[in-house]
């Protein structure tokens, strides 16, 4: 049953394997709207929200239907989101769960235009930005990765230069 958490953390794992091989990628996207409620639902412990955006970052990466049933679904602003912190905490929860949310923004929603102009659209670059200043050295590098991959588009760069920050009023120039 789904109360089952040793189970359900199983079946997860399992299709975290399989969205690794490249012909069981197609038959995968009625697994994105379940995964992205399962993000969605706030709990004491964030392994499932993690193994769940693993899996839709495995399942989007380099297939483009599956890009776009993510965009479809509000995955993108779940992403977005998930990257909102006051203060990022430093424990060791948060850093693999925002590790999994910077993997997933970097194969659900980079290399799709329409994914990455929505991503825009609803500040992820500032998001990103934000992440930038107020993590740890790990977060602060794979943030600074995506941030590389959304400015070589060339609608971000107005995104970019817009952010000023929250804490020392400075801007990302």
């Amino acid at each position: 049953t789904y109360e089952d958490k040793p189970r359900r953390k199983a079946c997860m794992q399992a299709l975290q394997s399989i969205c690794k091989i490249e012909m069981f990628k197609p038959e995968l996207p009625m697994l994105i709207e379940t995964l992205i409620s399962i993000v969605n639902e706030k709990q004491e412990d964030a392994s499932a929200q993690e193994l769940s955006l693993n899996i839709l970052s495995g399942i989007c990466k380099d297939q483009r239907e599956n890009q776009k049933l993510f965009r479809r679904k509000g995955g993108i602003e779940l992403v977005v989101n998930a990257l909102q912190y006051e203060e990022v905490d430093q424990s060791g929860n948060s850093i693999t769960f925002l590790v999994a949310v910077l993997d997933c923004i970097s194969n659900a929603v980079f290399g799709n235009k329409r994914s990455e102009i929505h991503f825009l659209d609803i500040d992820g670059v500032q998001n990103l930005l934000n992440l930038v200043e107020n993590s740890d050295y790990t977060i602060k590098r794979l943030a600074l990765s995506n941030l590389c991959s959304i400015l070589e588009s060339p609608k971000s760069f107005k995104y970019f230069v817009e952010w000023n920050s929250k804490k020392t009023s400075i801007n990302a120039t």
